[in-house]
């Protein structure tokens, strides 16, 4: 199965922390990150990965063992039964469809692991127990959890109070479809709580607040206060309220069951004195204005990652603060400190191409803000090089490549290749080792492969003249480098040979240009296999597709005889094999013909033993457009609507073939001891034997192999036939990031508040989740 990056590092993280602990454990831990989500001191945090990131989970930061090899378990594909144990016990939780049975818990620590930090660096662990255990200005308990008894682990919870709150006006009337904003004591935004709107009874959803923290609320955009005009405050002491809040035009009073408003913390924290240094290291002033009383100076620091949220160090970048911009630079650990501004401002970061600057985000300065993650979202693609005249690919090549200013070497591999990671939009300059210039290229997103067709005599010339040492003068008109032997002195051809998709150009509502691509890069193509011996279409034909690195096998017969019907995306290249042995390789295009193979017609219609080479066979898809009506519209519908208002979906499985199910099924049963090898029915066109010959234990062992390959863990498996996949009524899919997003379908506004509001909104469109059974499913009828 096909994980998220964040979902990997997520796993990784668990596994790194409580490798050895049992399931509950390992679901506590996950619970801890969703529940410090937007949660007292992590309340700019509003999803799992901000979390895991930023709040001190050692195997992360620290990268144990445990942690990397899980790690490249994932990105391999190669998973244990072990960590495919972990993925299904916390994967309900990290897409937040399992409500959390902790009772809060936040912190937990080992107190072997804790022995041991203290014995070998006491000055960085002073104590056999963490701050969080003693904290008076932060006070905790601890939990008892079933089932972690044996566990070397400890859970604490913040002292805190759900509250239930209704707001209402001065005549006792529900204010619906209230803006309502949370705020601390701090008078920080909390993200997970800022533009939350009240129901048809005057209600937001159910807030957690701490002891110290406290929960102010902003109705429209107006600090809520009582009638002595002083502000509304929620505190919490352990216990559960319901409260009542009356709002007329910004004042009102608390009506709670439990009289609880205006509160004073029943601890205080005297605040450290903070000195500003409003200098760089340069002795300049930094981003600061003193003329505007009211505003203070914030001090700062950025740091820029990845795409996979590792830092990027000695990183160049430009910082636009009150229409100024200044150019800056991050140190070897990808971090700026020392930096200030006022508070209110908007600062605009940037970085910069050959000629261009591309904003990379903006974010407006607030006290107490800390560090600034800005995340390069790079575009990795492939750049094949090929010969003019034969397409063939060049290999070994040796290349001098500019981005941003900075040459490296690159060489393509033994199909003609390289791999690049780029700003969308910058440039990427290539020369030949003898410096002559060859091309220079934009990084495309919508571009997964650039295929670039180069002169081969400037290749040949170019070996000539590394060999002689023949230089290079640079000719000041055309700023073209070319060796002065060289009789004519003319660029390198080369030509663009990406295959284009049909684009139109339009103008956007702020009045600039802006390139709409009508097609989709995804295409079909279709295989036919002829049988070697007759040089006739035959079914049952084996063979493998090389695609992104990844080889499945294949057989045909499924779209009519001898053919199959594959998908891929325009541009990228597959290779197909029968074995071993390459038979051909096609890069793929828009109305590209039927591709004919010649292979050996394969002994699939004569029995073989169960295996996991079972299941690259009959593959499924996890393409929409292979539903059936009316359900592929309506999912198409549903799906694009989340997609837009920035929920993540990962679509696994759309129609499955019926001789898939029956694999699954019947692999399962065995695996679960809930049938006997040689009480397995056949199936047809699946000649697959079970029984190993009457080798029993061979025989449960392949069929295990095959379950934990098919990834199916606890989830239900339907009978062949049976399910709504097998009639292509049903989409198997990973959704998170939804809480807070607006949804618009068929001009219909909702806000996605909790994962019931999602699955009421994808009912209404006869896309119905089937439940926690079975969490990826939604289907037509729910089942």
């Amino acid at each position: 199965m096909n994980y998220s990056e964040d979902f990997k590092i997520f796993v990784a993280t668990i596994n790194g922390e409580a490798e050895n602990c049992c399931e509950i454990s390992w679901k506590v831990i996950a619970h801890t990150m969703r529940n410090r989500i937007g949660f007292a001191n992590w309340k700019l945090y509003s999803n799992i990965m901000q979390v895991l990131v930023n709040t001190g989970y050692d195997a992360y930061t620290q990268k144990n063992d445990p942690y990397k090899g899980a790690k490249k378990a994932l990105d391999s594909g190669d998973i244990s039964a072990k960590l495919m144990n972990l993925i299904k016990a916390v994967e309900p939780i990290f897409h937040g469809i399992e409500p959390d049975f902790t009772g809060g818990v936040v912190f937990y620590y080992s107190p072997k692991a804790q022995a041991q930090l203290h014995k070998r660096d006491p000055s960085n662990y002073p104590s056999l127990v963490p701050p969080f255990v003693v904290s008076k200005s932060n006070p905790t308990n601890q939990i008892q959890i079933p089932g972690t008894e044996k566990d070397d682990m400890r859970w604490y919870k913040v002292v805190t109070s759900i509250f239930d709150i209704s707001f209402i006006d001065s005549a006792g009337n529900p204010l619906v479809g209230a803006t309502v904003d949370v705020i601390y004591k701090d008078r920080k935004p909390v993200p997970l709580f800022k533009d939350l709107i009240t129901d048809q009874k005057g209600k937001i959803k159910k807030l957690k607040v701490c002891n110290y923290m406290g929960a102010r609320f902003k109705v429209n955009g107006i600090l809520v206060k009582d009638k002595n005009n002083k502000e509304i405050s929620l505190l919490g002491d352990g216990k559960n309220y319901t409260s009542v809040i009356v709002v007329d035009n910004g004042e009102g009073g608390v009506k709670s069951k439990t009289d609880i408003h205006n509160q004073q913390s029943s601890t205080s924290k005297k605040q450290d004195s903070i000195q500003i240094d409003n200098k760089d290291n340069t002795g300049q002033k930094v981003l600061e204005d003193t003329n505007k009383a009211k505003q203070k100076n914030v001090n700062f620091r950025i740091k820029v990652v990845d795409s996979e949220n590792k830092a990027i160090p000695n990183f160049s970048y430009f910082l636009k603060y009150k229409g100024a911009e200044k150019r800056h630079s991050v140190d070897s650990s990808g971090t700026e400190n020392g930096l200030v501004a006022l508070s209110g401002e908007e600062i605009i970061v940037l970085i910069s191409g050959l000629d261009s600057k591309q904003e990379i985000t903006r974010f407006t300065v607030k006290e107490g803000m800390g560090e600034i993650i800005v995340k390069l979202n790079l575009h990795t693609f492939e750049i094949l090089f090929r010969h003019t005249n034969s397409k063939k690919p060049i290999t070994n090549l040796n290349l001098i490549q500019k981005y941003r200013d900075q040459s490296k070497q690159k060489k393509t591999n033994e199909i003609g290749k390289i791999i690049v990671s780029v700003m969308p939009g910058f440039e990427l300059n290539y020369k030949l080792r003898d410096e002559r210039n060859l091309l220079t290229i934009k990084g495309d997103k919508n571009k997964a492969l650039r295929i670039i067709d180069v002169d081969s005599s400037a290749i040949e010339q170019a070996s000539e003249n590394i060999k002689t040492g023949a230089k290079v003068p640079k000719n000041s008109q055309t700023n073209q480098q070319f060796p002065s032997e060289l009789k004519h002195k003319q660029p390198i051809e080369t030509h663009d040979s990406t295959p284009k998709r049909d684009e139109k150009v339009k103008t956007s509502t702020d009045g600039h240009p802006k390139i709409v691509v009508t097609d989709s890069s995804d295409i079909e193509f279709t295989v036919l296999t002829y049988d070697k011996e007759s040089n006739r279409l035959a079914s049952y034909c084996e063979y493998v597709i090389e695609y992104k690195g990844n080889k499945n096998t294949h057989i045909s017969g499924i779209n009519g005889v001898g053919t199959k019907i594959h998908k891929g995306q325009s541009g990228q290249t597959i290779k197909i094999f029968e074995s071993s042995r390459l038979l051909t390789q096609v890069i793929l295009q828009k109305d590209m013909q039927s591709i004919s193979i010649k292979v050996t017609k394969s002994d699939i219609s004569k029995n073989r033993v169960s295996s996991v080479d079972w299941c690259n066979l009959f593959l499924q898809s996890s393409s929409l457009s292979d539903l059936e009506e009316p359900f592929k519209t309506n999912a198409t519908k549903f799906i694009n609507g989340i997609r837009k208002a920035g929920i993540t979906v990962v679509i696994n499985t759309t129609w499955r073939p019926n001789e898939r199910s029956y694999l699954m099924y019947y692999s399962t049963a065995i695996a679960r001891g809930q049938v006997a090898v040689d009480k397995v029915p056949p199936f047809p066109g699946v000649n697959i034997d079970w029984t190993h010959k009457g080798n029993k234990a061979e025989a449960v062992k392949a069929a295990k192999a095959m379950y934990q390959k098919y990834g199916i863990g606890n989830n239900p498996v339907g009978k062949p036939g049976s399910s709504n996949h097998n009639k292509k009524m049903a989409v198997d899919m990973r959704i998170a990031n939804y809480v807070g997003k607006i949804v618009t379908i068929d001009n219909e506004i909702t806000k996605i508040t909790s994962w019931a509001t999602l699955t009421q909104l994808g009912k209404k469109h006869n896309v119905i989740w089937y439940g926690n059974k079975d969490a990826p499913h939604w289907s037509h009828t729910g089942r």
